[in-house]
């Protein structure tokens, strides 16, 4: 049976390349992204007849709902769904000074979008056999390593609490789903240079962060409601 997979956020950078090593690994992949014009150009670049674009801002509830409607124009099941997208606005901004409006339009993409996309998709998640949501997330948003000093010190409270509110929610549906299913989990690719960041020296390529990704969605291993580094669970 066709497997198939729904990466958002994946016109560039790490989603980018997950979509490009899920369709090596015979996906059907659904390249999710806000802009029609970058979506069709990714894909085309790409040049994988496994790979169609679907049009999808998850700060917006139709748009969302849009995409589903267009995801079951093909199939009725989704194996595989990757929620990739989100923004940082406040990786040089002091807590103190950031805007309220700033901090909104954070959980607004990262945190309310990822809810939603969970919420529409589930369904079809739950069709599949052994179907599988991957929040990606941030070593940032670990409270415990952030503290520890363990992680990049930037202290970007928008971006960061706004992950450490997916991996709540990703807790949450863990704990709804139990051991009957589907598996949900976080994973962070670690410090990896992207235009998230301003394409800060340094880090992981896309590709090598979207390896470690895409190798947690393949494990036949089950993380569900874990977080996850490239070297498996960490703490809260």
């Amino acid at each position: 049976m066709t497997k198939f997979a729904f990466v958002t956020g994946a016109n560039k950078g790490i989603g980018y390349d997950i979509v490009h090593q899920l369709a090596n690994n015979d996906f059907q992949v659904f390249l999710g992204a806000r802009s029609e014009e970058l979506g069709q150009q990714a894909v085309k670049s790409l040049c994988l007849s496994n790979v169609s674009f679907i049009q999808v801002d998850i700060s917006d509830s139709q748009s969302i709902q849009n995409s589903v409607n267009k995801i079951l124009e093909v199939t009725n099941h989704l194996d595989l769904l990757i929620n990739n997208a989100g923004i940082s606005l406040d990786h040089h901004t002091l807590p103190s000074e950031l805007k309220l409006e700033t901090l909104r339009q954070e959980f607004d993409v990262n945190f309310f979008g990822t809810f939603q996309m969970i919420q529409a998709f589930m369904p079809l998640v739950k069709k599949a056999q052994g179907g599988k949501i991957v929040n990606v997330t941030t070593d940032m948003s670990s409270q415990t390593m952030f503290d520890n000093g363990e992680v990049a010190p930037i202290n970007a409270l928008g971006y960061n609490s706004s992950k450490t509110a997916v991996n709540a929610l990703t807790l949450a549906f863990g704990k709804e789903f139990g051991a009957d299913g589907p598996e949900i989990f976080g994973v962070t690719p670690g410090f990896t240079t992207t235009d998230l960041n301003g394409n800060a020296p340094g880090g992981n390529t896309t590709a090598e962060s979207a390896h470690i990704i895409t190798a947690y969605a393949l494990s036949d291993k089950n993380y569900n409601g874990k977080i996850l580094d490239k070297n498996g669970i960490i703490p809260w």
